[in-house]
């Protein structure tokens, strides 16, 4: 008589869905912290990206300003989307999960520095990330057996790079006019840094590692003969 048990399957998924849920209690856990004077209808300006602070010591705010936002509906557009994107990526590992978001990251500041408002309006929030994280996971989506998910990732990212492009050429966000002035002053070549940012560390990763980038088969269950 055989036995199928899929003991392996239920193995590794809670292996692999413990750090995520961590590091999600984690992130949510920063913004909180990082936008606790929203309630007193502030913002936390200590944390924000300026050159010319950073240039004087205040390094932190380069690790900080990411997770800064100027309303609340800014820190529940921004989080919401950047945490279920990261979640998407639960079948990588902690340190790609993290790579993935400090190349998003890094890609939006440095586009964002090309825009001279920054010097005097600074820089905050993870749209930029949002947006690298998005082009990550549509390509996630391509790579996948599946038909229907392959469509829907090359739609994916065929919107998150028509949208970022279009921002980055005009200096507008696209339906800016739907937010009612509670996005502060978007900085729109942002969104397109993080895209480049998080399709570079993609590529190098896949360069590096193939097998690394792709979502995992599923795995056949254990089977004991008795």
């Amino acid at each position: 008589m055989n036995i199928a048990i899929p003991l392996t399957g239920i193995k590794k998924s809670s292996v692999r869905s413990s750090p995520l849920r961590v590091e999600l209690i984690v992130f949510a856990i920063l913004l909180a912290i990082a936008n606790a004077p929203l309630l007193s209808r502030e913002w936390n300006e200590q944390l924000v990206f300026f050159p010319d602070r950073v240039a004087n010591g205040e390094w932190w705010r380069i690790v900080t300003h990411p997770f800064v936002h100027v309303s609340w509906y800014h820190l529940l557009l921004d989080g919401a989307a950047f945490l279920m994107l990261f979640a998407e990526l639960r079948h990588w590992s902690p340190f790609a999960r993290l790579n993935a978001v400090g190349a998003s990251a890094f890609g939006s500041l440095a586009a964002a520095l090309t825009s001279p408002a920054v010097s005097s309006i600074g820089f905050c929030g993870l749209s930029g990330v949002a947006h690298g994280l998005m082009a990550i996971t549509a390509i996630e989506m391509i790579r996948r057996a599946g038909a229907w998910e392959q469509r829907a990732g090359w739609c994916s990212l065929a919107v998150v790079l028509g949208k970022a492009a279009l921002e980055a050429a005009t200096g507008n966000v696209v339906l800016a006019s739907l937010h009612f002035g509670l996005m502060g002053v978007p900085i729109a070549v942002c969104h397109a840094g993080g895209v480049i940012g998080g399709l570079v560390m993609y590529g190098l990763r896949s360069a590096r590692d193939p097998r690394s980038v792709t979502s995992p088969a599923p795995q056949p269950p254990t089977t004991f003969r008795a």
